[in-house]
């Protein structure tokens, strides 16, 4: 039987492109996205897709028991790959802000991975990869939130790794640099909504920030 791997944030970047590059290595993918329109394209491109938000335990509720049924109950891998980057500086980040990235990039993560959990431990084995970020060890200006949540995920890994020991469950942790992605203009997303420039004691370096997010081309 296929080695089967479920993975998150698919629509583009890496979880695209381990999507697609696993699915030609022979495993069984099942590649998922928050928006219909990037489920519609991954099923038009060969793959397994189906919507999971990570913001929506709903969502993720339903994504679980479907990967599972489609599995037969087993599932050899997760990949925690979804998510987003608030720019902004840490005086100018309200409260629901952080909670938003957070809610994304950890919170919704270890909603996932709980769920899959008990599948993995009855199986007698399983993988759990978490895409964190360079920025989850080295900090950088104006990426408080992100660099905030993915410091969280590497705390989480290195305590789930723990109390994993010996269940033939592995976790491994990933901390990749800039890449060609829609994170950019994920990005950029966030912090019109979030960050108010004009009133900002930052307003000429983020004026600068939104020159470079607004520039064509890749990043």
């Amino acid at each position: 039987m296929k080695k089967s791997i479920l993975i998150t944030g698919c629509s583009s970047g890496i979880g695209y492109y381990a999507a697609h590059g696993l699915h030609a290595r022979g495993y069984r993918v099942f590649a998922t996205a928050r928006r219909q329109e990037s489920v519609e394209m991954l099923l038009a491109e060969g793959l397994e897709s189906f919507q999971l938000d990570l913001n929506d335990s709903s969502s993720i509720q339903h994504a679980v028991e479907e990967t599972l049924r489609r599995s037969n109950g087993e599932l050899y891998a997760l990949f925690n790959n979804g998510g987003y980057g608030l720019p902004g500086a840490v005086e100018d980040l309200r409260r629901e802000a952080l909670r938003a990235q957070f809610e994304t990039n950890l919170f919704g993560w270890v909603e996932l991975t709980n769920l899959i959990l008990p599948a993995m431990r009855k199986q007698g084995y399983g993988r759990i990869i978490q895409n964190s970020s360079v920025l989850g060890f080295a900090a950088m200006p104006f990426r408080g939130a992100y660099n905030a949540s993915k410091y969280a995920v590497e705390g989480w890994s290195d305590t789930l790794r723990l109390e994993l020991r010996g269940s033939r469950i592995f976790v491994s942790l990933i901390e990749p640099g800039p890449i060609l992605t829609q994170f950019r203009a994920n990005a950029m997303k966030a912090f019109e909504r979030y960050i108010d420039v004009e009133r900002s004691i930052h307003r000429e370096k983020y004026l600068a920030i939104l020159n470079r997010l607004n520039k064509p081309g890749p990043a």
